[in-house]
């Protein structure tokens, strides 16, 4: 061996497991600034969103009652609202990405205590002429915090910019440094293609039910037209899943969309693909054969006519679901996905609760005659 080959087979040595470590630590770095950004970005604009909501709807209710189409127990209650909006916001110490934007928390505790300062008046039961200076007052208050939500949410501050700058460098030092090492060894492409298929499983599946997501679905239900397969689409709407969250907690709805996903995953074997869509809402193709059979309806009225447990007690569970057939019903998907929209609304038309096919003379089934 020359002494030249001798000390590139040193430098290989040596820059391969430096090369590795490089990019380890890029990775890092990036999930660093990644988690910054999403979780100040996401987290931060949710709670703002509420809070800005509830304000709104507490302006609205003095509105009312000052034109005479709302009571004075209506007021208070939006007022209770807004009240435990702010407190949640001020208190909570898991909501620690609202310190990257400089001057928020100021701004919302200042609103609050002006929040607090009404409370004396309103409790005097104020009459209509009385409640227009505490219209005025809430009005401006509103006026001020939002316009200073917007300005900060809007230009996020220097922390986050350079974190984004720094998120941005990194990407195209992490390119540079994965082509080098996919010319130094075999390792690191069976890692990066591992990587891949993790990627594609978080792009396909829905994070909290662990079953396929919308974007799965779309291209499902594009390949099956393609191929111009029969199946049947079932549209699933829980009924009053705002209320639950609302009332019981968004870890109890939460619970409930998984216990619904574990039960839908039971049609897999028949031949069905399920996923959801989001929010409340699931969608479950059934493939049909050549030959003739009967839907899957009645399974899935009896999947979801059992009680689930979710805010540590069982309790019944209500959907609308629309059905519609391809291309038996429609030849398009964007149709097909509006007929079985049109009978899960008739279906909650009469009352919710049920299951209707898109045909002209076919019932509607009620879950809770199962």
């Amino acid at each position: 061996m020359t002494k030249k080959n001798k000390t590139i087979r040193l430098c290989l040595i040596f820059l391969i497991p430096l090369l590795i470590l490089s990019i380890l630590v890029a990775v890092g770095a990036l999930k660093r600034n990644s988690d910054i950004i999403n979780q100040s970005q996401n987290e931060t604009a949710w709670y703002v969103m509420q809070l800005t909501k509830e304000f709104a709807e507490f302006n609205y209710q003095l509105k009312s009652y000052q034109a005479g189409s709302s009571d004075h127990n209506d007021v208070m209650l939006q007022y209770e609202i807004l009240w435990s909006r702010f407190k949640t916001i001020l208190n909570n110490s898991m909501i620690v990405h609202l310190n990257h934007h400089s001057g928020v928390i100021q701004e919302i505790s200042i609103q609050f205590e002006n929040l607090k300062g009404m409370e004396s008046q309103l409790m005097q039961r104020p009459n209509g002429k009385q409640i227009t200076p505490l219209l005025s007052f809430s009005r401006n208050n509103y006026d001020e915090l939002t316009l200073f939500l917007h300005h900060k949410f809007r230009l996020t501050n220097s922390d986050l910019a350079a974190a984004i700058k720094a998120t941005t460098t990194m990407k195209y030092l992490i390119n540079y440094m994965l082509i080098i090492a996919l010319l130094l060894g075999a390792t690191l492409f069976i890692t990066l293609l591992r990587e891949s298929r993790n990627l594609h499983r978080l792009a396909m599946y829905d994070g909290l039910t662990q079953i396929h997501n919308r974007f799965w679905l779309n291209q499902k239900l594009d390949e099956l037209a393609k191929a111009n397969h029969a199946f049947r689409f079932y549209l699933i709407d829980l009924d009053e899943f705002k209320n639950i969250n609302d009332t019981l907690g968004h870890q109890a709805g939460d619970d409930l969309l998984i216990t619904i996903a574990k039960r839908l995953k039971k049609l897999i074997p028949q031949g069905c693909e399920v996923a959801r869509l989001g929010g409340d809402e699931f969608a479950v193709i059934e493939k049909l054969p050549a030959e003739v059979r009967q839907p899957i309806d009645q399974q899935i009225l009896s999947l979801l006519a059992e009680p689930a447990i979710y805010a540590d007690q069982p309790r019944q569970i209500s959907a609308s679901i629309g059905c519609s057939e391809y291309p038996k019903d429609a030849k398009t998907i964007s149709t097909l996905l509006q007929l079985a929209d049109f009978a899960m609304y008739e279906v909650k038309q009469q009352g919710k609760n049920g299951l209707k096919i898109y045909t002209p003379t076919a019932p509607s089934y009620r879950i809770a005659e199962e």
